[in-house]
């Protein structure tokens, strides 16, 4: 199966929510899968996120679709708001293309049909996936790792050392594979450099948070280490020489996180780190362009990896 989210308005998907009313979901589908979604309980939420989602427009908008997941869904009122994110692995489908592969993706376009000429969320009984790949639109092994249609069939990792924390409290939540931690001072000219490396982790389908913008402990330490703890990739900033930084790139390398350096000074980076590649930046437009085009390029990279 998989999502049809259909809008009218051609900036419908432009952000990364849409809103549409209770009853829109679940028409143009099959009346014993929209059985399902009635309640839109606990299970039925689990499963329409658990689907790849086509994003399109109604046809008078002649806009091609993108491919991606929901994230989350929620009730407001009489309407649903959806959260999702797009595939960055999958290019946008071209209008016409999807016109031709209406019928195998169970899209009524037919004179008789409206589906394409209103605002709806259909869940298909159909492979979406199964149905590009098959026509040579996508590389089904080629979808992002992050994406929960993905099929995995790496072993999982062993575990060689185990860490019991003296000093710290093991969070409770897992490992988020989408989650990138920011380490840096927390001053003024860092807020250009923290909003580059958030770019990057948009552009390579992940989310990027720093301490600064949490507060679940009294203790602050302890809550850079859950967030290191939770990270998939830590970003580490060594200009200025903080040695706050230090300290959290050797705790994000004892747990075994992906670091990424970076520094506007070669002379910032400790011999003892030197030896690691790190990215040199500039703190000007330039140089942060640059940047975000480097760390988004290195955590697409990594998104496959353990």
């Amino acid at each position: 199966m998989y999502n049809l989210l259909m809008s009218g308005s051609d900036t419908a998907f432009d952000g990364q929510t849409w809103e549409l009313e209770r009853s829109r979901l679940g028409e143009y589908t099959d009346s014993e899968i929209s059985a399902r979604f009635d309640q839109l309980d606990e299970g039925a939420l689990k499963l329409l996120a658990s689907l790849p989602t086509l994003f399109w427009y109604e046809r008078r908008n002649e806009k091609g679709g993108r491919i991606g997941w929901v994230d989350d869904v929620r009730r407001v009122g009489g309407n649903v708001v959806v959260q999702f994110s797009f595939d960055p692995y999958i290019p946008e489908i071209p209008f016409a293309v999807l016109l031709d592969l209406a019928p195998a993706l169970d899209i009524r376009l037919g004179s008789r049909e409206l589906e394409g000429h209103r605002t709806h969320w259909a869940v298909k009984n159909v492979d979406l996936l199964d149905v590009l790949d098959s026509r040579k639109i996508i590389n089904r092994s080629q979808v992002s790792p992050y994406a929960p249609y993905v099929r995995s069939s790496r072993p999982s990792r062993i575990t060689e050392i185990v860490v019991h924390p003296r000093f710290f409290e093991v969070p409770s939540q897992p490992a988020d594979r989408r989650l990138v931690s920011a380490m840096m001072p927390f001053a003024a000219p860092f807020s250009r450099v923290y909003s580059a490396i958030a770019s990057a982790a948009t552009t390579a389908g992940m989310h990027v948070q720093r301490a600064d913008n949490i507060w679940e402990h009294s203790v602050l330490m302890q809550d850079v280490f859950s967030l290191i703890y939770r990270s998939h990739v830590v970003i580490c900033d060594f200009s200025g020489k903080n040695p706050n930084v230090f300290y959290e790139a050797g705790i994000a390398h004892m747990l075994g996180r992906h670091v990424i350096p970076i520094t506007q000074s070669h002379d910032d980076v400790p011999f003892d780190l030197k030896q690691h590649r790190y990215i040199h930046y500039l703190n000007n437009g330039e140089g942060l362009e640059s940047l975000t085009a480097q760390v988004a390029t290195r955590l697409a990279t990594l998104a496959g990896t353990d």
